[in-house]
């Protein structure tokens, strides 16, 4: 099925609320997919708050603790109708930062990034979807990103680390619908291969 960003973000707004009155959505994929990108052209919609998971791994070593980090930082305080806040991690400094409070108003609160459809996060979410894009195309986007010199270094332990992170949580598999995001604001979707 193809859909436009604008017919996907009003499919989310339909959603019933997942976390507190929140309507808690996941945008998982490997690195280079297009995970940043539908969810910054979703989070030009009106009511669609984009939140990425970034800011909760605690530097290169801490993809894994990220989603933990996130129910604590996040999910929980949505869940409790409490205004989420958390110490987002400072990467040029290498070390956590301030902690800082979040307003989210959502109704639907996006989670991006790679490992935002962890177990600990999708059993909170109204709509896991997973973002792919082949190989090569992953690689060139990452080439081509402005991070790109930052990123580079870490490409290989991260790649490995995403990669068995995937398998651990059962995705793409877990995922609700599987998504190809194109350039031109298209959206290929399909639903998750468990059906």
């Amino acid at each position: 099925m193809t859909a436009s960003v604008d017919e996907f973000a009003a499919s989310l707004a339909s959603l019933p609320p997942s976390a507190g009155d929140a309507i808690l959505v996941g945008v998982d994929g490997f690195s280079g997919a297009g995970k940043t990108a539908l969810s910054e052209a979703l989070g030009r919609r009106e009511g669609i708050q984009v939140v990425s998971i970034e800011e909760f791994y605690p530097g290169w070593d801490g993809l894994a603790q990220g989603p933990a980090r996130a129910v604590d930082g996040l999910v929980e305080p949505l869940r409790d109708r409490r205004t989420p806040r958390w110490r987002s991690w400072d990467w040029e400094h290498d070390r956590e930062g301030p902690e800082r409070e979040r307003p989210l108003p959502g109704p639907v609160v996006v989670l991006e990034g790679c490992a935002a459809g962890a177990r600990v996060l999708r059993a909170h979410q109204a709509l896991t979807v997973w973002v792919d894009a082949a190989p090569h195309e992953r690689e060139r986007r990452l080439r081509d990103r402005e991070d790109w010199p930052v990123y580079a270094p870490h490409r290989e332990a991260w790649q490995r680390r995403e990669q068995a992170l995937a398998v651990l949580e059962g995705l793409p598999e877990a995922a609700d619908a599987l998504v190809r995001y194109h350039p031109d604001g298209r959206l290929d979707m399909r639903p998750s291969p468990r059906g």
